[in-house]
């Protein structure tokens, strides 16, 4: 790690990433990342960079927002390339694809993540995926490389076929690295939370955690069921991809819960069933059973650089078969040595980093360490900010679950509280009753004294009544 001088700022890296969209994959990978090279540059500051970015906000980033890349321009390039001492790109799609079908809308800045800068040094890949069909340009961009790296041997081999001449390394999904992100103690606490809030069973009882498919359900829901009897599970717990939650009866999370309450989520569980290679990645990091539903094939290959293939399925019927196989699995050593891989990835990344800070003089222009300041400072208000939210909430929870016990208290004082209202009910009818008759009473009489009789008979009345 290079040695910091106290008034010093580091560098600037800029990650591409996709953390506009709200899937887990595209929340889990720029922030894995940005920890990830923060721990080994020390003092440097990590701006994420996405298509739309915080033109395009979602609430499942929890607040940690992107700067858009906008159109690729030749302006917009040269103050990239200024701004930056390095840029870096992982995005959770594939380099190359076409990115109207994800965003749903026109991505101006699609071809950034195609041909990338086209400066000197170009922003390097870190475990990219590669699309199907290779652009020209996507060749030429990693051919600028010195150090690119993709995620699966697929990727490498359509590199290949497309005319790319060297080699690039392939490493591992980062999602594997999921399990740093927060603590032990900060897991169970958001678990915790996550229960009291019902989003979860109660303590004590297993989950199965079922990643919702972009494709229909309906064919899906009856292997899982079945899956979840043979594990012995008791409740199957739905982590939806960002898009609408399927009505199964089963309890879920809400579409936009923030990355950290996903994780927790995945942690506790008891069997995870992934859609994505992104899901299975987190889950292999929290040492939970898992099995991926693949039924295309597009994430088997990523799987395979830390797992056994055995865990991906393509049809609803070897779910169960893959789940008792993932049992047997106690000891998988493919997951240590691709950890390892990433790490000695992420340490060549860091001194590519370096050297280009050294190659730019150690600094940019004086304006930038001011901003590095008050980049440092907004971080750790932010992070003081979200540790109050989830305090806050804690207290919040507590209360409410003390109000109904309270509230359950007074409904166990059911039948003799439930008979008191029922005399009450009819003292307050009888009362009425009097209140009536009283008044009609009251209405003869009066209506009586106004009779001639009345008045004309009141001396013999009242002689009557001295003689009585």
């Amino acid at each position: 790690m290079r040695a910091q001088h106290p008034h010093q700022p580091g560098g600037t890296l800029g990650l591409w990433c996709g953390g506009d969209l709200p899937g887990l994959g595209d929340q889990l990978l720029a922030r894995v990342l940005e920890r990830e090279l923060t721990q080994r540059l020390g003092d440097w500051r990590v701006r994420a960079l996405a298509p739309f970015g915080w033109t395009r906000p979602v609430r499942a980033d929890g607040g940690h927002v992107a700067e858009p890349l906008g159109e690729r321009t030749p302006g917009r390039v040269r103050e990239l390339a200024e701004s930056h001492h390095l840029h870096l790109v992982a995005p959770s799609f594939p380099l190359g694809s076409d990115l109207a079908g994800r965003y749903g809308e026109d991505v101006p800045a699609r071809a950034f993540f195609t041909g990338g800068l086209g400066v000197e040094p170009d922003a390097l890949w870190i475990s990219a995926k590669v699309a199907e069909e290779v652009p020209a340009e996507l060749v030429e961009w990693a051919a600028r490389q010195p150090l690119a790296s993709v995620r699966d041997e697929v990727s490498r081999e359509r590199l290949r076929a497309a005319g790319l001449r060297h080699d690039v390394t392939v490493v591992p999904n980062p999602a594997l690295l999921a399990d740093r992100l927060l603590s032990a103690s900060d897991l169970r606490t958001r678990v915790a939370q996550l229960r009291q809030l019902g989003q979860l069973p109660p303590e004590g009882q297993s989950y199965l955690v079922v990643q919702v498919p972009r494709t229909s359900f309906t064919a899906l829901r009856p292997a899982v069921a079945k899956t979840a009897e043979l594990l012995a599970i008791g409740e199957v717990v739905l982590l939806p991809t960002g898009g609408p939650v399927p009505d199964t009866g089963w309890r879920a999370l809400p579409s936009d819960t923030v990355l950290e309450d996903r994780l927790a989520m995945l942690s506790g569980a008891a069997a995870v069933l992934a859609a994505d290679e992104y899901v299975a990645a987190a889950a292999h990091a929290f040492r939970r059973r898992w099995v991926l539903f693949d039924p295309k094939g597009t994430d088997r290959a990523g799987v395979e650089q830390f797992a056994s293939a055995d865990r991906v399925v393509t049809r609803p019927s070897g779910l169960a078969a893959a789940f008792r196989r993932a049992l047997r699995d106690d000891d998988d050593n493919l997951a240590p040595k691709a950890v390892h891989r990433l790490d000695e990835h992420l340490d060549a990344v860091a001194a590519e980093a370096e050297r280009a800070f050294a190659a730019r003089g150690g600094s940019l222009e004086p304006r930038l360490a001011a901003l590095v300041e008050e980049n440092r400072a907004l971080r750790s208000a932010q992070q003081r900010l979200r540790e109050r939210i989830v305090a806050d909430r804690h207290v919040l929870i507590e209360r409410l679950i003390a109000q109904r016990e309270q509230d359950r208290e007074r409904d166990d004082d059911g039948p003799e509280l439930a008979e008191e209202r029922r005399l009450h009910r009819e003292l307050a009818e009888r009362h009425r009753e009097v209140l009536a008759q009283l008044d009609a009473e009251r209405r003869e009489l009066a209506a009586m004294r106004a009779t001639r009789l009345f008045r004309w008979t009141r001396l013999l009345r009242a002689a009557y009544g001295k003689l009585r």
